[in-house]
Formats: structure tokens, sequence, C-alpha cells
């Protein structure tokens, strides 16, 4: 499976909300910023987290972003199938469109079947939280400010 800059730098900048040291929202910018990535692309990024209620916004001038929920309630797999859709491993496609699949073709699908699923379980696994657990300079203050609805 490939994963995209895009799906990437999403899953940054909810690592950056977790590891902030304030239960103030914060901008586009001040992620940007922290992360290195680009302001703009980041600004569709963050609006398709909230759509998928990993995020919610704040307007005014102390607006911004915090996370909707526990970031150790929020798995890895979720955010990449929001961003990415079905998570399918990366496989070999030897035939023509049109073509029928050959029995040796079809001998492969148990394969691709297991590491799918072996992928799943990895990404259930994984946690926004158990990532930023794991940033040195996050460590020292284990802070994830959560937007209680």
């Amino acid at each position: 499976m490939q994963i995209s800059a895009r799906t990437m730098y999403g899953l940054r900048a909810l690592v950056t909300l977790a590891g902030a040291r304030t239960d103030q929202p914060m901008t586009i910018q001040s992620i940007a910023d922290e992360e290195d990535l680009p302001g703009k692309f980041l600004e569709g990024i963050m609006a398709d987290l909230k759509r998928g209620g990993f995020v919610i916004s704040k307007r005014g001038a102390n607006g911004g972003y915090l996370l909707r929920k526990p970031a150790s309630e929020i798995t890895l797999l979720s955010v990449i199938r929001h961003l990415e859709g079905p998570v399918a491993p990366v496989a070999y496609e030897d035939r023509v469109a049109g073509e029928e699949v050959t029995d040796r073709q079809e001998a492969f699908r148990p394969v691709w079947e297991e590491i799918r699923e072996a992928t799943i379980r990895i990404l259930e696994r994984f946690t926004i939280q158990s990532i930023a657990d794991s940033v040195p300079e996050l460590m020292l203050e284990n802070f994830c400010p959560v937007y209680q609805i």
C-alpha cells in the first residue's frame, strides 16, 4: 500500500494537535510551521479531517483546530481510510483490461488478502496518541486537548 503525501500531512497534523501544550486551538499556520508543511495545502486537508470527524474548528481571533476526540481513540486506520479510501496492498496486475483472470493469477489472491488483513491489524493497533507518545519533544508533556461537544 502506498500512503500519499496528503495523508502523511494529515497524520502529522493530528499528531501535532495531540502534542499541543495548550487547550487553545492551533491555527493552520502554527501546525504548518511546526511540521514544515505548506499552509495552503494543509487548509484542504484540515477541512477534510473536519468532515471526517477528527477535528473541530473554532472561528475568531483565537480560532483554529482541536481534536474532536482523544488522540488515543483515533487509529491510523480510520484516518487513512478517510483520506485514502479502502486499504489494499499494492499488487502486481499482469492482465490486460477485459481479459479473464487465469488460474495462476488467481493463485496469488490469498497472498494479497493476507497482506491486506495484516496491514489493517497493524493500522488499527496504532493511534495518533501512540505516535505522539513516541515523539521525543512531545513525551515530556503528554497533554492532548479535546473539544467536547
